[in-house]
């Protein structure tokens, strides 16, 4: 199958979609996006970052692959290098903003 662009509103429900921003132990921010198998739900999203939060640490490179304002992106994070996480849901009217940047 070919690659076709599309927007992210054609690959991501937007009530699926999770904002992450890690700050390394160098300062550095770096956020990224990611999609739940399921709607996001303060259940859904705990357990996300749980699961997240317990890789903080190890020698584990993490991917997040992603469509943003019709730009494909794939990120990595080295969880050995992550001081901090923050995990948010986004809302429709968020997704739209050009105030972040990926």
């Amino acid at each position: 199958m070919a690659d076709v662009p599309m927007d992210d509103d054609d690959n991501l429900e937007s009530d699926h979609i999770l904002s992450i921003e890690f700050t390394l132990l160098s300062g550095e921010t770096v956020s990224v996006r990611d999609e739940l198998d399921e709607p996001a739900t303060e259940v859904s999203v705990r357990r996300y970052a749980d699961d997240l939060i317990r890789q903080i640490g190890a020698d584990t490179v993490r991917t997040f692959a992603y469509w943003f304002e019709g730009e494909f992106y794939v990120d990595a994070i080295r969880l050995k290098e992550v001081a901090a996480v923050s995990v948010s849901t986004v809302s429709e009217d968020a997704d739209d903003s050009e105030e972040w940047d990926a």
